[in-house]
This record gives C-alpha cells, sequence and structure tokens, in this order.
C-alpha cells in the first residue's frame, strides 16, 4: 500500500561518457566544444531573425485555410487593410503578375506558394498579410475573409480513410519510390513450415520538429533586380532555386544565406520554402525588404510534422523465438503533397530489417493522401518507425514463446561473421553488432539490475519497473552528396577563412570542418574562421541532412587543405613559420584560395554499388519505474553503446547521441499530433497542447560509451561513423521497457494477454493498459 503514495524526490541527472582519443589527430578527434558555444549560451549568436531590419523594412504573417478541401469563391482583404500600418495582402495574383510560377513544391506542380483556386487542407496558406510591424501584419492575417465553395469531393483525414477510399500519393517523373516491396526468400511458401503464426497491427504517431527559431527569413531587394534573402534553411540552394521560379528571376539574381538555424531537424528542408518565396513574391512586387517569422502556432499548424504510420505484420517462428517468416504492410500519412513521402519511405524499406536476418521476408510501404498539411522528413524519416515496427514484431514473438527480450533477439541477430546481406543485397562485412551488444551487457549491469527490477516488482504494487535492451542497423551514403569548401588564407596574418556548403543546425558541422582543416594545414584551431554559407560564394550543393553532411563537408575540407598544402610546400621549408610560409607564397604571387569538391567523381570505381557505404552499430538498455495509478513514468537509467569508428569530436558526437536519444523519447513516449476528425486541422499546435521532453525526461543516470574501433569503409572520413540519426532509434528501449512495467502491473491485477500498445505511450494510454479497476483500490 505504501507504494501508492511515495514522498517522490527525482535526484538530479548523472551520467557518464567513455571515449577514448587518438592524440596524433589532434586537433581532430579532440572533445571540444562547438566553437559558436559560448555566442550561443550567452545570447549574442545572431539568428535570421536577430538580423538588423534594413530601412522601411515591412513585416509579414501568413493566412491560412481553415477548411481541409474546398473552392476558393473570393477573398475579402478590406477589413485586414483597415488595420493601422497595412500595406498589402499579397495573394496568387501577385505571383502571375510576376510572370513567375506558383509553385513551392518539392518538384513542378506539388505545391503552391499560395492557394489559388482550391485549398487542400487546413493550414495552407492561401495569403500574406505585408505590414509595417509584426503585430499589425499578424493581426491583419486573421482578419482576411475567404469564402469557401464547396469541394468537388470529400475531404480524406486520417490513414483509414485514405485506404478506404483509395486515396494515395502518384508516382510521377519527378518522384518516386524506388522500392515499395522489399523481399527476400519465399515468404508465401514458408507459412505452411512456421510452427505457430501470429498477426497484428501497429500505430506512430506525428511528431513536431518543435526547433527553437521558427521559420523565418528576410528577403531585400538589390540593385540590378537581385534579392538577397537571409533564411532558415537545411537547402540554400533548393531555396534559391524555388524562388527564382516563383519570381521569375535568373538563379544568378537570388543569394541565398544561412548564418546557422535555430534547429532543423528535417523541419527546414522544404516546409521553409512556402513562406520564402511569398516573401520573395511581396519584396519583388513593393520593391522593399520583407522579414517574417512564424509564431509558434502557426508554424506548428502550417509546417507538418513526422509522417503518422500504420503496420500490418504477420510473423511465423518456432517454439524457441526463430522467426522464419514476416510480412509489413506500411501506410505513411504524407497529406495533402508529395513531398518527399517517397523518399523516406524508401529509407523505411531499407532499414526494416534493423539487426535481424529472417530468411523469408517481405515489406511493403503505401502513400496515403489526405487533407492534411504536408508531412515531411524529420530526424530519422522513415526509419524509427520503420524498426519500430520490427521492434514490435520482436517484442510480440518474444511474448507469445516466453522467452525473454534479449535471447530472442540474439537468436534473431544477423550473424557476426559478416557473410550475410540485408534484403537488398548490402553486405554486412564490417559489422560490430556483437561488440555493441556484448558491450552494453557488461557495461550497463544488465543480468543485476534484471534481478533488480523483478524484486522491486514484488515489493511494490502500485509502482512497477521494467528494463529492456534494443539494437540498432543504420545505413549511411556518402555518395548522394555534393559539397564544396573554399579555403582562402589572409595574406597579412596567414589566418585562414574557411566557407562550406553544409549548414550550421546545430549538429556541429563547423566545429569539424575548421579542426580537419587545422590538422591537414598544421596551424592551430584558432587560426580557423568559418565564414557563414552562401550560395553567392558556393551556389551548388545538395541538403544538409541525412546525417552525411559532416562527413562529406569534411571530405571536401580536406581536398581543400591538400591542394593549399600542394601551394605553399616549397615555402615551408627550413623550419619557417606558418605565417612566414604564407607571406613568401603571397610575395611570390601564390593564389592563396583553394576549393575542394565532394562530389560523384569521389565515388569508388566499377563494381562498387552498394545502397550504403557503411552501417552504424548501437544499442541502448532503458530501465523505467511507473506509477500504475497515473501512468506516470521516469526514466531511471539509460546505457547506450555506440560504434561512432573514429570520431571526428567525441564531445559533439556524444551530444548528438544523448541528444538523439531525447528527442525519441519524446516521440515513443510524450509527442502526439492530433487532428481534428473532420477538418484535419491540427489540435496540438503550441506547448499548451503539446508535450515535448523536458529535463525531467532525461534519464536519472544516463551513460554512453563509444567503443573502440574504425571504419574501414571504402567511403569514409577519417575512419568516423555518423551520430545524428542512427541513434534515434534507441528510444524504443523505452517504450518496450514501459510495457514490461505494464506487464507487471497487470499481473497484479490478475490479468493476462498481450498489449498492443501504440506511440506515444503517453500517461493516459499506459494507465489505462494496466487494468486498474475500482474494486483493487479498497482497503
Amino acid at each position: 500500500l505504501r507504494s501508492a503514495y511515495p514522498h517522490y524526490e527525482r535526484p538530479v541527472s548523472t551520467g557518464s561518457e567513455k571515449f577514448s582519443e587518438n592524440p596524433k589527430l589532434a586537433p581532430l578527434d579532440t572533445p571540444i566544444p562547438k566553437l559558436a558555444a559560448h555566442l550561443q549560451t550567452s545570447g549574442e549568436a545572431k539568428y535570421t531573425h536577430d538580423l538588423s531590419s534594413p530601412n522601411n523594412c515591412l513585416f509579414a504573417a501568413p493566412v491560412l485555410s481553415t477548411e481541409p478541401r474546398a473552392l476558393i469563391k473570393s477573398i475579402d482583404v478590406s477589413k485586414a487593410l483597415e488595420v493601422p500600418g497595412m500595406v498589402r495582402v499579397i495573394t496568387a495574383k501577385d505571383i502571375q503578375r510576376l510572370g513567375g510560377s506558383n509553385n513551392a513544391g518539392a518538384f513542378p506542380g506539388d505545391e503552391p506558394v499560395l492557394a489559388e483556386t482550391e485549398v487542400f487542407c487546413a493550414g495552407q496558406f492561401v495569403a500574406l498579410a505585408v505590414g509595417k510591424s509584426e503585430i499589425s501584419a499578424e493581426k491583419a492575417s486573421k482578419l482576411v475573409r475567404i469564402e469557401y465553395g464547396a469541394a468537388p469531393e470529400a475531404a480524406v483525414v486520417g490513414i483509414d480513410e485514405a485506404i478506404k477510399r483509395k486515396s494515395f500519393l502518384k508516382p510521377s517523373q519527378f518522384a518516386s519510390q524506388q522500392h515499395p516491396v522489399v523481399k527476400r526468400g519465399d515468404v508465401d511458401s514458408a507459412w505452411s513450415s512456421c510452427q505457430r503464426v501470429v498477426t497484428g497491427d501497429i500505430r506512430t504517431s506525428g511528431q513536431s520538429h518543435f526547433y527553437m527559431e521558427t521559420q523565418t527569413c528576410l528577403v531585400t531587394p538589390d540593385e540590378g533586380g537581385r534579392l538577397d534573402i537571409q533564411c532558415a534553411s537545411q537547402g540554400p540552394t533548393a531555396v534559391r532555386k524555388a524562388v527564382s521560379v516563383a519570381v521569375k528571376k535568373a538563379a544568378h539574381k537570388i543569394v541565398v544565406g544561412t548564418r546557422r538555424a535555430g534547429g532543423a531537424f528535417g523541419g527546414k528542408l522544404s516546409r521553409n520554402i512556402p513562406l520564402v518565396s511569398a516573401c520573395a513574391v511581396a519584396a519583388e512586387t513593393l520593391q522593399l525588404p520583407v522579414r517574417a517569422q512564424l509564431e509558434r502556432r502557426v508554424d506548428m499548424s502550417s509546417c507538418g510534422s513526422r509522417h503518422p504510420m500504420m503496420a500490418r505484420y504477420r510473423v511465423g517462428f518456432d517454439s524457441k523465438g526463430l522467426i522464419s517468416a514476416l510480412t509489413i504492410d506500411v501506410f505513411a500519412d504524407g497529406g495533402y503533397t508529395v513531398d518527399d513521402t517517397f523518399g523516406l519511405l524508401d529509407m523505411a524499406q531499407l532499414m526494416m530489417d534493423n539487426a535481424y536476418y529472417i530468411p523469408n521476408y517481405r515489406t511493403t510501404t503505401t502513400a496515403c493522401k489526405t487533407n492534411t498539411i504536408t508531412n515531411t522528413d524529420m530526424r530519422s524519416p522513415g526509419v524509427c518507425q520503420a524498426v519500430f515496427f520490427m521492434e514490435t514484431v520482436l517484442d510480440r514473438v518474444s511474448y507469445e514463446v516466453g522467452v525473454p527480450p534479449a535471447k530472442l533477439r540474439e537468436i534473431n541477430f544477423y550473424n557476426y561473421n559478416g557473410k550475410q546481406k540485408t534484403p537488398l543485397g548490402d553486405p554486412l562485412t564490417y559489422i560490430t553488432l556483437d561488440k555493441v551488444w556484448e558491450g552494453l551487457k557488461t557495461s550497463g549491469n544488465i543480468v543485476e539490475r534484471s534481478a533488480a527490477v523483478e524484486a522491486f516488482n514484488k515489493a511494490n504494487r502500485w509502482r512497477k519497473r521494467g528494463i529492456y535492451t534494443t539494437p540498432s542497423k543504420y545505413g549511411v551514403a556518402q555518395r548522394g552528396y555534393i559539397m564544396s569548401v573554399l579555403i582562402t588564407i589572409m595574406a597579412e596574418d596567414g589566418t585562414i577563412c574557411v566557407a562550406h556548403s553544409g549548414v550550421e543546425i546545430g549538429q556541429g558541422i563547423n566545429t569539424k570542418v575548421a579542426q580537419a582543416v587545422a590538422l591537414r594545414l598544421g596551424v592551430k584551431l584558432n587560426m580557423i574562421k568559418i565564414s557563414h554559407n552562401s550560395t553567392s560564394a558556393l551556389p551548388n550543393a545538395t541538403l544538409t541532412g541525412g546525417s552525411g553532411t559532416s562527413e562529406t563537408v569534411v571530405n571536401a575540407a580536406l581536398l581543400a587543405a591538400d591542394k593549399m598544402n600542394k601551394k605553399l610546400q616549397p615555402y615551408k621549408k627550413n623550419g619557417v613559420s606558418w605565417t612566414e610560409a604564407v607571406d613568401s607564397a603571397w610575395g611570390s604571387g601564390v593564389n592563396l584560395s583553394a576549393q575542394g569538391y565532394w562530389g560523384p567523381q569521389q565515388t569508388p570505381g566499377s563494381g562498387y554499388n552498394p545502397i550504403y557505404d557503411y552501417f552504424v552499430y548501437t544499442a541502448c538498455c532503458t530501465e523505467v519505474e511507473l506509477d500504475v495509478l497515473t501512468g506516470q513514468i521516469q526514466v531511471i537509467r539509460s546505457d547506450i553503446s555506440y560504434d561512432c569508428g573514429q570520431s571526428l569530436n567525441q564531445a559533439i558526437d556524444i551530444g548528438q547521441v544523448e541528444g538523439a536519444y531525447i528527442q525519441s523519447i519524446g516521440f515513443y513516449l510524450t509527442e502526439d499530433v492530433k487532428h481534428c476528425e473532420k477538418t484535419g486541422k491540427v489540435l496540438t499546435a503550441g506547448t499548451w497542447d503539446y508535450r515535448v521532453p523536458t529535463a525531467y525526461d532525461i534519464p536519472q543516470e544516463f551513460n554512453v560509451t563509444f567503443i573502440k574501433t574504425t571504419n574501414p569503409a571504402k567511403l569514409n572520413t577519417m575512419g568516423s561513423k555518423a551520430t545524428a540519426e542512427p541513434p534515434y532509434q534507441l528510444g524504443a528501449s523505452a517504450f518496450f521497457a514501459v510495457k514490461q512495467a505494464i506487464y507487471a502491473a497487470r499481473s497484479d491485477a490478475g490479468l493476462k494477454g498481450y498489449v498492443h500498445l501504440d506511440t506515444p505511450a503517453t500517461p493516459v494510454q499506459i494507465q489505462l493498459a494496466c487494468g486498474v479497476a475500482d474494486s483493487q483500490l479498497k482497503i
């Protein structure tokens, strides 16, 4: 009875971070803070909306649709224009006047900048209110009156309705899925030989990016018809391309810069383009600077989230839990446009097998089209859902045969000998799953802790604990990136300016590039200055995302540094200092600039064609405590074992691992994107209705260990491995630990049977799953 009302005080979180350094690589492989850390923590770092407004700058706020599917009969701006300080309401007609194309999508025709004759979801941009202050623009945006007419067909909201009405996103010449079906063996013939077969379904909610800096931009008309754009973007080149189409200008007249972004997580790959394009149309129309930053609720209502998904599975296995046949059919809610839905479904397909070899295997994915705001990439797009589906299957089989979850996983792991292949044929040559998994058993004291959890549960009726371990195998490819680095040395003092085409979004890319250049040129780190990203200097780059940007930009930086070393080599003899060598080279007319380019020509020759260049292996053991009466969860301890290869910066990489895990706790346990069932409007737009992880969700004890290894793949960056997305799947260990605690509570209540639990496992869902009845509460 005492367990029902303990005086609980959460202790301050503690933990450990274990890694090894290689002094020969200093200052690379050195755990130094990010170069801008002091600026950011002191508030001195300038983000887009911190930049000073030019003279006569105007402010903009979007007008959002309130209907999920309707014709636009008229747009009445009269009341909006009565607001003091209001200048104009921009509509799709202004794009036509400029001769531009009303397109802000990932490809032509996918998504308009501003709705023209009809709307396809609540939250879609219809117009842009432009005024002399943020207050006037935001107030006016709410006074624009849109008269709607009946749509040709009723709105589709949710995956179930989309399946029922066969509403699916269609492939085109611009976007299509490469792997809608992935299979190995003959699953249809295998069912008859399975000792047991079970079926089920599982769902995941969306997840808001919830970056600290909402979508923002500043567009300034310049001489010669140029538009200078500052924006928070993961792809300045993509912004330039979209804006040039919207305002019908040559690409060289659109200059896009991103100093840094205040968080992104995939939400600034494409979802910033409608706002930037609309503001560019306004700036070009009025020939005045225009800036905007979305209010949090507007951002969450109009910019989409991680794709909600539903999976149906059928699995065949023997009495020991060895899985011999499996099918998983996945349906994703893409919203009303394609965006990158096909791409992330391919990622889901490529990594749904996770760490398990299943001889007869087939997975399918289907993109549903609904009348909700477009969903988009978010950290580990498609993969965290796919891995969760696979882990759910393993959890189900573990329950059915009574084999402990960790043991059952070991039974179904890929062989440690590295001779097996993924369902699509990628060899697992350099597998380190054994080192990660076995190392975690020791460092996490899993056997002893499991016994302690069992004892705790026997002693407490209304508080229960659970402990669970899950692995992850995450593929990374460097071949899809095109990145450039420009190194320029100042002749006066030898300081080095480095410009690169990646974007600093908090992942520490600037610091890693500076460390790499300092190492290769043989100078101190304080000699390096990273310039701001701009398409005027390095105009043709791929997006920053997918976990491979930091590594490929570092590769380009090393190539540029090698070129610079070759230029300076004749002047570095006889022990002269760096500044003396630079001065001599400059005096001899040497060009003190060098560019490095990472692109297709860096790919190894014929015969090298895997989908991924290498895999990251990691595992996590999480222990949680459950308040049975309220459904509240405390994460007691989490231990992560991670194969980072030869880390480029342990402090940054461990920070990425820890951050990914905490963000995934939100996906699995706290964050639930809800839509109105009739209109599709986002109901959880704001901190009052939406719960992201806080300091209290950090494990009370949090331990991260980098195993000592390197990356021997043909394409790699000085032996390193990525850290941005591969750890994200590890939050599943907390989810399934919660289920173990639920089983313990149900056992005390006399309840049996497999527990179905979708993500996120919020306190309400957890408490209901515990099966507490009124009769159990009587003394």
